[in-house]
């Protein structure tokens, strides 16, 4: 991809989300791996975990790792810029018109219109996380006649602890994440 075209892609990906990084995986995982092909489902997954496990936001980290893994450093350079742009243009749009709309009832719809709408973006997010770590083959393989279907017992094994973890105890995430990293490490070398 040209550095012009990876800045506008993620430039559109940062103005049509709303709810932070978790609300843009899906829009990624649909241009990059689904429109464009320019990645396989499972290097996305790959580039989305260590987004996750840097320091910042997701979406801006994910933009990085794969504008970096397109076109090189100036490739994550236009990627990242491409994607804080509309935070940036939109930021400063929302201070000078606060005021203004802070008590219009139409902008108080449209609110609560983008609340469900960004719930469904982060579903469709743990869906997607799901088909690559937990399940053997797209959930959509279940309504389908001829395809398997099964679960990854060793994703399944750390999602199960993780969850219970977490619930119960709440420690501090990186400690999950080295936990959840040292699980896998030890449970994917078993055949």
């Amino acid at each position: 991809m040209s550095l012009l075209a990876l800045y506008i892609l993620f430039v559109k990906i940062g103005f049509l989300t709303f709810g932070g990084g978790y609300a843009m995986i899906p829009l990624f995982q649909d241009e990059l791996v689904t429109r464009l092909g320019v990645m396989t489902a499972s290097e996305f997954a790959d580039i989305v975990a260590l987004a996750q496990m840097t320091p910042g936001p997701v979406g801006l980290n994910a933009a990085t790792y794969v504008g970096q893994s397109q076109a090189g450093f100036l490739g994550a350079i236009a990627a990242t810029a491409g994607v804080a742009t509309p935070s940036l243009v939109l930021g400063l749009l929302v201070a000078v018109l606060l005021k203004a709309f802070e008590s219009n009832r139409h902008w108080k719809a449209v609110l609560h219109g983008v609340r469900p709408a960004t719930l469904g973006l982060i579903a469709a997010a743990v869906i997607f996380f799901a088909e690559t770590s937990l399940f053997t083959a797209p959930i959509k393989a279940l309504w389908r006649a001829g395809q398997s279907f099964g679960f990854c017992w060793q994703g399944v094994v750390i999602f199960l602890a993780v969850f219970f973890i977490q619930w119960r105890w709440r420690p501090n995430i990186l400690w999950v994440l080295l936990g959840s990293a040292c699980a896998g490490w030890l449970l994917f070398l078993i055949p």
